[in-house]
């Protein structure tokens, strides 16, 4: 925490997990975290990654406070991938809050170490690493490497 940081202190990340869906069971409000992964894979560039949920968990939280998620790519000079806010309202610093984030259709340009940083009240909470790699293409059949000709041809 920062020395010159006045107000209340910042709410504590329990958790922060990237999986490809969340149900959020409607009488109970539980949630289910479907296909959690730090990794994804793809054979070419730029790459569109169908859907991302991001589930945190927060607590000691004080009153009102505005939640930003973004998505850094490796390039910090770069704008922002994504960023998605809200606000939630701590009744009691002792009270775990739970948040869902969705993003659907998500573009990579590049493989490489992508980070998806948490901000309370415009404090970092934490920041996740999402590696982004490059998948080589499928194998070649035996005798049509990139110099052969198929069988029959010339």
């Amino acid at each position: 925490m920062p020395e010159d940081r006045f107000g209340p202190p910042a709410p504590v990340v329990l958790a922060m997990i990237l999986c490809d869906a969340i149900h959020q069971d409607p009488a109970t409000q539980k949630c289910t975290l479907l296909g959690t992964f730090s990794t994804i894979n793809a054979r070419q560039f730029p790459a569109v990654h169908r859907h991302l949920a991001v589930h945190v968990a927060l607590t000691n939280g004080h009153g009102k406070t505005r939640i930003r998620l973004t998505l850094i790519g490796p390039d910090e000079s770069q704008p922002s991938i994504f960023s998605r806010e809200g606000a939630i309202a701590f009744a009691d610093p002792r009270m775990v809050a739970e948040l869902n984030f969705s993003v659907a259709n998500l573009t990579f340009a590049k493989p490489g170490e992508y980070r998806l940083q948490l901000h309370g009240n415009d404090e970092l909470l934490m920041e996740r690493r999402l590696y982004v790699m490059a998948m080589p293409g499928p194998a070649s059949p035996p005798g049509m490497g990139p110099a052969a000709s198929p069988p029959g041809a010339g």
